[in-house]
């Protein structure tokens, strides 16, 4: 599972995406930096995990999908229980909508709804295109699972489509493993 820490390199100040499970581990990365936000890509329990911790340690918000909000208060909805845990998150979430523009960190970080994966999938468009935070909706080589309750595969091909249609060329972070790329080359 990959928690990303993007900072803006001027200021020190950061976002935290994805806090899965190893909040000390994301304390050490934190070093010296000043987070502003946590953002999840969608309410899985992998994905969830260390969200309180780092909420509450540096008293900064939650966001999240409101598709996707249930699942951080109810182990079955965010599919703890069924690989053998009892995640849930008590942090009051604030609801992201599509094509929502955060300003955290001295950053401007656009929100995709993507789902498919689950209803309230996003991705994260950081400035410039410097890069996109795809969660779970885009891997190396492949795509989200879409067989958990909420996962709908026609939804999936939907947003793979518009993240895969993006222009200019992005370099793609997901959930899992390395990174890969989203968009296309060249200028058509």
């Amino acid at each position: 599972m990959n928690c990303y820490i993007v900072e803006n390199t001027d200021t020190r100040e950061a976002v935290i995406v994805d806090p899965g499970a190893d909040a000390g581990r994301i304390f050490a990365s934190v070093d010296g930096r000043k987070p502003a936000a946590v953002l999840l890509t969608h309410g899985h329990y992998d994905h969830i995990g260390a969200a309180d911790e780092v909420c509450a340690r540096y008293g900064i918000p939650l966001y999240v999908h409101a598709g996707d909000a249930a699942k951080l208060t109810d182990p079955d909805l965010s599919v703890a229980r069924t690989f053998g845990y009892n995640t849930h998150v008590s942090t009051k979430p604030l609801l992201l909508a599509d094509n929502q523009v955060l300003a955290l960190g001295g950053m401007r970080i656009t929100v995709l709804h993507t789902p498919g994966h689950s209803k309230g999938s996003v991705c994260y468009l950081l400035p410039d295109n410097a890069g996109l935070l795809c969660g779970d909706t885009l891997f190396d080589g492949g795509y989200g699972r879409y067989d958990f309750a909420d996962g709908d595969f026609g939804e999936l091909k939907q947003s793979l489509r518009r993240i895969l249609y993006m222009h200019p060329r992005v370099k793609a972070y997901p959930g899992h493993g390395g990174p890969t790329w989203a968009g296309r080359d060249g200028d058509a």
